[in-house]
């Protein structure tokens, strides 16, 4: 009983996963144009700024900021999200080493009752 529903949790979806990989995508994008910030002249940063929606260079650093911290988070949640898998892993792993066990001491117990039951019958 316990092996199969330890397996139906090991089947739930994810949704850690998920997180990390877009705000992966999203710090990746705020570093670009942070970057690219840099190698632009002056004249033309609030141009950029306002292209991606952003008022000042500031509210980029911010932004890039926040973004980092929610990154971290998913990260963490991820790291939990799979040592629990591996804990439920390791003990489904030793419940189906339990249940073959079993399920051997089972047939043998069934092969010599039957044995024995053929003596007996036997003229």
């Amino acid at each position: 009983m316990g092996s199969i529903g330890l397996a139906g949790l090991q089947l739930k979806p994810r949704g850690a996963a998920a997180d990390v990989i877009t705000n992966t995508a999203i710090v990746a994008e705020l570093n670009g144009v942070h970057d690219a910030l840099k190698d632009i002249p002056d004249t033309v940063r609030s141009g950029v700024l306002a292209r991606h929606g952003i008022s000042s260079e500031q509210a980029l650093a911010d932004s890039l900021e926040a973004q980092r911290t929610h990154l971290a988070q998913a990260e963490q949640a991820r790291a939990l999200e799979l040592r629990t898998n591996d804990r439920r892993s390791a003990i489904l792993l030793v419940l189906t080493l339990f249940n073959a066990f079993a399920a051997a001491l089972a047939g043998i117990s069934l092969y010599e009752a039957y044995r024995a039951n053929r003596r007996r019958s036997a003229p």
